[in-house]
């Protein structure tokens, strides 16, 4: 588990440093300025009901769904209660902590931006904060959590049913990936952002898989055959001894 941990620790390390760069990077820019119109000065999906009611709120309806598909067999159905509470509590978990980082965020949307028909000004993480940094409250994207935080479900059943569990990374991967080219149509958010809610769900839910490792039961050892058949058929008397041997003449 130790070394499980590490390397989840490194890779955590590891694809932060990608995010990071790639966020600096004109190529995050670029992806969002496929959208715009110049001419315009907004992103014409914005508002289209393709994106904005079936990509945007189709999808976290989707996810709110699914959720409580996850907290109703945990309630229902006792041989996946554990795997189902898990995944519930994990989605929920990181859902909230993408949310809550959202919130704090200073970092304003693409639409509010100056290069974008906005005013605002953007900056690098860990950058110095401009005069005009606007509304802020646009990283990490919370939207793509609806999809990626059902990355729980790999860690809930990746240990009983691997089957499963790379089922659900798959569904977590289309539907987080689909939620952030919805999001970067409509000038919600770049591509970045989305990346950075990837990052933070599965750094959430390493930590609630370690901590449900140390909290599960250890499994009780197979009681011996002899043991069993002490407690189930107690022997009546001792065992039988064969002839005294005879002493010489």
């Amino acid at each position: 588990m130790r070394r499980w941990l590490l390397l989840q620790v490194l890779g955590l390390a590891f694809a932060a440093l990608l995010i990071w760069l790639f966020a600096g990077s004109a190529l995050d820019f670029r992806l969002s300025a496929l959208a715009y119109s110049p001419a315009e000065r907004a992103f014409p999906l914005r508002d289209a009901w393709l994106t904005a009611v079936a990509g945007h709120s189709g999808l976290k309806h989707l996810g709110v769904l699914l959720w409580l598909g996850m907290l109703a067999v945990a309630l229902v159905s006792r041989p996946w209660r554990r795997e189902a509470l898990h995944a519930a509590i994990g989605a929920l978990l990181a859902a909230a902590v993408a949310t809550h980082l959202r919130s704090m965020s200073l970092h304003s949307c693409p639409w509010d931006l100056a290069q974008f028909g906005g005013s605002a000004q953007w900056f690098p993480i860990f950058g110095a904060l401009p005069a005009d940094p606007g509304p802020g409250r646009c990283l990490p994207s919370g939207h793509a959590s609806s999809g990626f935080a059902l990355v729980s479900l790999y860690f809930a059943f990746r240990d009983g049913h691997p089957r499963l569990a790379r089922a659900g990374l798959a569904l977590a991967g289309v539907l987080g990936l689909l939620a952030i080219a919805v999001q970067v149509a409509r000038g919600a958010h770049f591509a970045s952002h989305g990346l950075w809610t990837a990052w933070v769900v599965w750094a959430v839910n390493v930590a609630l898989y370690a901590l449900m490792r140390r909290l599960k039961p250890l499994p009780q050892p197979p009681i011996p055959l002899d043991a069993d058949r002490e407690i189930h058929h107690p022997a009546a008397g001792s065992p039988r001894r064969g002839p005294e041997p005879r002493g010489g003449p």
